[in-house]
């Protein structure tokens, strides 16, 4: 299965605004089916931006979303805002090829630099 970087943004969202840390999750979005978001849960557990929990039975497979990592809450914080999310991925597009994701976090903290005025914008 393809990672979908514009599906992990959204499973990362939902899974901050759980108020219990208590709480999985199971996020439903449209064009995603149960198993490809099991599946990006499952990879951002390994990727160690959330804590995920392997609720898998035979034959299904299934990870629900639980807690964020100090790693996710900065990474969130990161992605939250449309059009820092959207500059960074223009600026990782321009490599020709599919989105790095330790590409993605340094565009993203170079558009941040940038409209908080501690970097210079590079032609």
């Amino acid at each position: 299965m393809k990672r979908d970087i514009e599906l992990i943004r959204k499973v990362m969202l939902a899974a901050e605004k759980t108020e219990d840390p208590n709480d999985l999750i199971d996020p439903k979005f449209d064009g995603h089916n149960e198993t490809e978001i099991s599946y990006h849960i499952a990879l951002l557990d390994d990727a160690g931006l959330l804590h995920g929990q392997d609720r898998s039975a035979i034959g299904v497979f299934r990870w629900s979303a639980g807690t964020l990592t100090w790693a996710g809450h900065e990474f969130v914080e990161a992605i939250r805002d449309d059009g820092v999310w959207q500059e960074a991925l223009a600026i990782t597009a321009k490599s020709g090829s599919g989105v790095v994701f330790d590409v993605l976090k340094k565009a993203l903290t170079k558009v941040l630099e940038q409209r908080a005025g501690l970097a210079r914008k590079s032609a």
